[in-house]
């Protein structure tokens, strides 16, 4: 294993895959020397300024890709013509386009490949799925994400609606296992910044309607999901992994086993390279969110609702 770009995320990549009993970490790579350095020391592996580096001095398997957004599609696709498999952070790529021709390369040469979509791996996540297919909940009628925080430290090349709103915007689709048939957002700039900082976007699909709510603006960090059906309503805390599960009879909250989703993430990620499976979520799944995230714009530019061409 490899990891490309040690930021804030990359580092922790990084630091799981070096306490794998199934993987080996063998380098690290950043055009920030020193931040590269300091890790690989740290983690007892090499360290590399830039991935062409990296593809000519080591044999990897597998990679994750932890760069900024808009480099994804330049340096996956390096690794793709290497025959590389990757894990590519949230968002795929920076607009759809490049992800959709990035697609037609990890076609071509049949690599492996996944997104970074960690919330799936949420082990609280993971118990409202599981009662939505038993019918725990009965008939689901509304998801609503509220994924808020202020302005983030890290640098960032994409606005909110693809560094956070993407997040809940596939959820939607996982858990409610449809697809939405038309996308209505409010999406802007309440400070003045290069991207966008709040999104209110309302999804409509066949039988229910997701709301997801995303900002840089609030002055404290909340992620939660509620989802209500005709039975019961769950409730999650994405950050405390706290769940509960609330109908006529009262309210009911499972005691669970708090484990990290990027190290469940980053476990099956591993497990599916080393079966040769395809990991998921599918790359399909990535460019659907990335279609969504996109719609949720165009729909705030024109004001109207949009119907997203989610065919790949």
């Amino acid at each position: 294993m490899a990891v490309i770009g040690v930021g804030f995320w990359g580092r922790n990549h990084a630091r799981i895959y070096s306490t794998m009993d199934n993987a080996e970490l063998v380098a690290v790579v950043d055009s920030n020397v020193f931040s590269a350095e300091t890790l690989a020391k740290r983690l007892e592996c090499s360290h590399y300024s830039t991935t062409e580096e990296l593809l000519e001095k080591e044999k990897i398997d597998a990679v994750s890709v932890c760069t900024p957004s808009s480099t994804h599609a330049e340096v996956a696709s390096r690794l793709i013509e290497r025959g590389v498999s990757l894990l590519v952070e949230k968002p795929l790529t920076a607009t759809l386009e490049e992800g959709l021709t990035l697609f037609e390369k990890i076609k071509k040469h049949k690599v492996l490949a996944t997104v970074g979509f960690i919330e799936r791996f949420n082990p609280a996540v993971q118990t409202i799925k599981q009662w939505i297919e038993n019918g725990r909940l009965g008939k689901v009628i509304l998801f609503y994400s509220k994924r808020v925080s202020n302005w983030p430290e890290r640098i960032g090349d994409v606005g909110v609606v693809k560094d956070l709103s993407i997040h809940d915007l596939d959820l939607a689709r996982h858990l409610l296992k449809d697809e939405p048939s038309s996308v209505y957002a409010i999406v802007g700039k309440a400070r003045n910044r290069t991207y966008e900082d709040f999104a209110n976007i309302l999804l409509s699909f066949q039988n229910s309607t997701a709301f997801v709510e995303s900002n840089w603006l609030t002055p404290y960090k909340e992620r939660l999901l509620v989802v209500t059906g005709s039975e019961a309503t769950a409730t999650v805390n994405y950050l405390t992994q706290e769940v509960s599960i609330s109908d006529v009879d009262g309210r009911f909250s499972p005691l669970a086993k708090i484990r990290e989703p990027l190290q469940l993430e980053l476990e099956s990620f591993v497990k599916s390279i080393l079966n040769n499976q395809q990991p998921l979520p599918s790359v399909e799944e990535g460019l659907k969110a990335l279609a969504l995230a996109e719609a949720a714009a165009l729909s705030s530019q024109t004001g109207s609702p949009v119907k997203p061409n989610l065919k790949f």
